[in-house]
């Protein structure tokens, strides 16, 4: 018996479950239409984004006027593969709401316009709701 309350586990941040991921629209259209390998690095990220999605990622727009302030970026680049988010205010049940605004190549900078935009339409739709 002494045996047993020698043996803990451990519960640390990252065992517990903190975020629940969701996609704009369009950006879970970009998530299905990746090849078979793109799609693996990205579940694992997501996954990852479901524990920590506070602590990963790099900031985008440093500027308060920006449109990705506040946004993060995770990239895979030897996949050429940018996946951007933000963590909401918003709380679903007991999870902080983490929001998938864009999943595509690194080329051209387009994945930060299409992901400003979607951003610009959710605060629009959050106004319309208030």
């Amino acid at each position: 018996m002494a045996f047993l309350g020698m043996i803990q586990r451990r519960v640390f941040v990252s065992d517990t479950l903190r975020f629940r991921v969701l996609f704009h629209p369009n950006a879970f259209v970009e998530y299905r239409n990746l090849d078979g390998s793109a799609r693996k690095l990205v579940d694992d990220a997501l996954r990852r984004l479901q524990y920590r999605a506070d602590e990963i990622g790099k900031r985008l727009g440093n500027r308060e006027n920006s449109p990705l302030h506040g946004c993060k970026e995770i990239k895979f680049r030897k996949a050429g593969i940018r996946i951007v988010f933000f963590v909401s205010g918003r709380q679903v049940a007991i999870l902080r709401v983490v929001y998938v605004l864009a999943v595509g190549p690194r080329a051209a900078e387009k994945v930060f316009q299409t992901a400003a935009l979607r951003r610009h339409d959710m605060e629009l739709a959050d106004s319309d709701d208030e």
